[in-house]
């Protein structure tokens, strides 16, 4: 990764200038691994982000607009009873390795005054958060090790934090940098790394590559480097992009930035928005997984129970037998054969031979009874299992296209009908975070993806003559064109291909969406989602055009 050692001691000082005296208003927690830290300083409130995603580990302050989860996880419950309402006194890197104490001055308990480390571990996979009390006991951290772990240090309530101990040389160490440097095998890029702590692989290219040049030392070069003034670049070739805290790259697409911070913003914007609602969506796409797949073995045992029941006849019918052959079954027989003339044919009748003739009648007669009750409630069960399986398929689509705040409230959604646990706490009541739009002609559009959002728009805030879109026959948003007049036929089209754009039919052709007014719509009582019937309805043919959207995108901003 980029963010290796020389790069965090940078974006430390950075931000100790920026952050060092603020109070910590507010933390959120966006992810199950990402955090946001809300500072106010003298004059503005920043925010800080902090990430310990496996892949996606990172500490900025941030200008974005994130989507802010209620009911927040139990870490963040601590990281909000230790450090909320403190002063940042200091932000420093730690032997030149990636590793950042950041220290608060808050008030415990008892009201007395008290120094809090929160330290973050930029490790990759083993990325950590360690929140610490005076004499670095620690108070509890985002992952933990055991002692039994073998990894020579423990991260457990009230043991000593300990940094990592790597083995690695310091650049201060120019004994040991010059010992690296004359290595007697060929310098690569993975000795460097191994040896020399706190650079990364980028760092080590240009290392062997400026080395390479004719009365260029290794040890001069990591001196100059040291003296170079921050210069953050993004460097993009063949698709991949790297970054660091001056220009080290000799190819590439090359953009600038004033900040190490608006550079990690712009380079983890998209992939960090995509990380945290991959990790939310992982959770639903699971869940509604299992929940499909047990309704579809419900379904088919249903059916089983169901045409066991339509075989219910068989059994009146042997009832009736043993009644007319009564005198010619044998006494303690296990079975007799008659003919059945309702069937056409000779019948085995399995008897049991310590009770009478009539008592083995009236056993088929209430096996015959009770699969023949049985019957409604089977065919009740199976309605009731369709509907809630073309349900969880209903979500299933939904959460393609959903960004956190909509994945929160399908969480939310299954909540309420008790599928899944509550979270505690009490909970603000919000409205649905529906898409609008403004087409050219200045007609606002709403969007639902999800079915709170559809319901709220369409019975809430939708008027009875306004129009009323969505595909045809198929899982997806409900769309109101927000105009009581007849609509022209571009605006047919916008509203048309935004239903098409957010339903499962997105990567289809032709796509048939059906457009009614408000008025004509009703909701089909005692189903789950947000099904309705409509009439007067016309049916557009639409090519899902992904342009359409980012055009109407554009022109909100």
């Amino acid at each position: 990764m980029s963010m290796d050692g020389k790069f965090i001691e940078r974006l430390c000082i950075e931000l100790d200038n920026n952050l060092a005296g603020g109070r910590i208003q507010k933390i959120y927690q966006l992810s199950k691994t990402d955090f946001l830290f809300i500072v106010r300083t003298p004059g503005e409130t920043k925010q800080l982000y902090v990430s310990v995603s496996t892949s996606l580990t990172r500490i900025h302050l941030s200008a974005m607009r994130y989507d802010r989860p209620e009911n927040p996880g139990g870490f963040c419950m601590l990281l909000r009873k230790y450090l909320e309402g403190g002063i940042i006194t200091s932000i420093k890197s730690l032997e030149g390795d990636r590793i950042i104490k950041i220290l608060v001055e808050n008030h415990d308990e008892l009201g007395d005054i008290e120094d809090y480390g929160m330290y973050m571990e930029i490790l990759g996979r083993y990325a950590n958060i360690v929140i610490t009390e005076k004499n670095d006991i620690i108070i509890d951290a985002f992952k933990h090790i055991s002692p039994f772990d073998e990894v020579g240090r423990t991260i457990e309530k009230g043991a000593i934090y300990l940094p990592p101990f790597d083995g690695k040389t310091k650049t201060s160490d120019k004994e040991g940098i010059t010992a690296i440097f004359s290595y007697a095998g060929q310098l690569n890029r993975r000795y460097l790394v191994d040896n020399i702590r706190g650079i990364s692989p980028v760092f080590a290219e240009y290392l062997l590559r400026e080395m390479s040049k004719p009365g260029v030392s290794g040890l001069t070069l990591l001196d100059d480097v040291q003296k170079l003034p921050i210069n953050p670049v993004m460097m993009e070739k063949s698709g991949k992009r790297e970054y660091y805290y001056f220009d080290i790259f000799d190819i590439g697409q090359k953009t600038f930035f004033p900040s190490l911070s608006l550079l990690l913003d712009a380079y983890f914007n998209d992939l960090g928005r995509e990380e945290r609602n991959r990790q939310m969506s992982k959770y639903l796409i699971q869940f509604v997984k299992r929940e499909t797949d047990k309704l579809a073995n419900k379904l088919e045992k249903l059916s089983q129970d169901l045409a066991k029941a339509d075989e219910a006849d068989i059994y009146r019918i042997k009832g009736d037998l043993i009644l007319q052959c009564q005198n010619e079954i044998a006494k303690a027989s296990s079975n007799h054969e008659c003919f059945s003339y309702e069937l056409d044919r000779n019948i085995n009748i399995e008897l049991d031979p310590l009770s009478s003739a009539v008592k083995n009648a009236n056993q088929y007669f209430k096996k015959y009874r009770k699969l023949k009750n049985s019957v409604a409630y089977i065919e009740e069960q199976i309605t009731i299992a369709k509907e809630e399986l073309e349900y969880f398929r209903q979500l299933d689509d939904q959460i393609e296209t959903a960004s956190l705040i909509d994945l929160e409230e399908i969480r939310q959604e299954l909540a309420t009908r008790g599928m899944l646990r509550q979270k505690t706490g009490k909970t603000r009541k919000k409205t649905p975070n529906y898409e609008t739009y403004t087409d050219n002609e200045g007609m606002e559009i709403l969007v639902g993806k999800n079915n709170i959002q559809n319901d709220y728009i369409t019975n809430r805030v939708a008027r009875p003559n306004e129009w009323w879109f969505h595909v045809k026959n198929s899982h997806g948003a409900h769309v109101i064109a927000r105009s009581e007049s007849e609509l022209k036929e571009p605006q047919i089209r916008t509203a048309a291909n935004l239903a098409a754009l957010f339903s499962e039919a997105r990567n289809s052709s032709s796509v048939p969406v059906d457009y009614t007014r408000v008025k004509h719509l009703k909701k089909v009582p005692g189903t789950i989602g947000s099904f309705v019937t409509y009439t007067n309805q016309k049916t557009i043919f639409i090519d899902p055009d992904n342009a359409v959207i980012e055009h109407l995108k554009s022109k909100k901003k």
